[in-house]
């Protein structure tokens, strides 16, 4: 891992991780989605209003790693405000970055400082399910809603 996605890393993972915007409960929401991984312990809900295919608004509550807390809270900012195709190709970005047999380097990928972030998931395949934890779970969640979107 190169220098700047060390510093990337460890500069945007630990302000990302006390970012509480996107932290609570939405009492009106559409969707509850549950991420869990049993062998960490990360545990999160994931609260979305949606609607007519359009993400208005996200919320989520729960604990984990740092990792996974600053994951859970930029993919409800980079999923706000977007329909159900722009979501879908957000998270198959997100998960092309962490995913180290990818064919493509980071920055072929993506050029947002903050994602580019987590791709030093890449070189610690143990933390790669906190970073993709809860993109994982909304990525089903979206394709059973709308199957002809789906790009599984």
């Amino acid at each position: 891992m190169n220098d700047r996605l060390k510093s990337l890393y460890q500069r945007v993972i630990l302000a990302k991780a006390k970012d509480e915007r996107f932290v609570g409960e939405l009492q009106d929401h559409t969707h509850s989605i549950k991420a869990y991984n049993p062998l960490c312990g990360d545990k999160y809900e994931l609260q979305m209003i949606v609607e007519e295919g359009l993400v208005k608004s996200l919320k989520y509550r729960g604990s984990g790693c740092s990792i996974s807390k600053a994951s859970t809270a930029v993919l409800c900012e980079n999923l706000n405000g977007k329909n159900q195709e722009e979501v879908l190709l957000e998270i198959q970005r997100f998960l092309e970055l962490v995913d180290s047999d990818s064919d493509l380097e980071p920055d072929q990928i993506t050029s947002d400082e903050t994602l580019l972030a987590f791709a030093a998931a890449r070189e610690f395949p143990e933390r790669k399910s906190c970073a993709d934890l809860s993109w994982k779970e909304v990525q089903k969640q979206f394709n059973q809603l709308f199957p002809n979107h789906s790009k599984e």
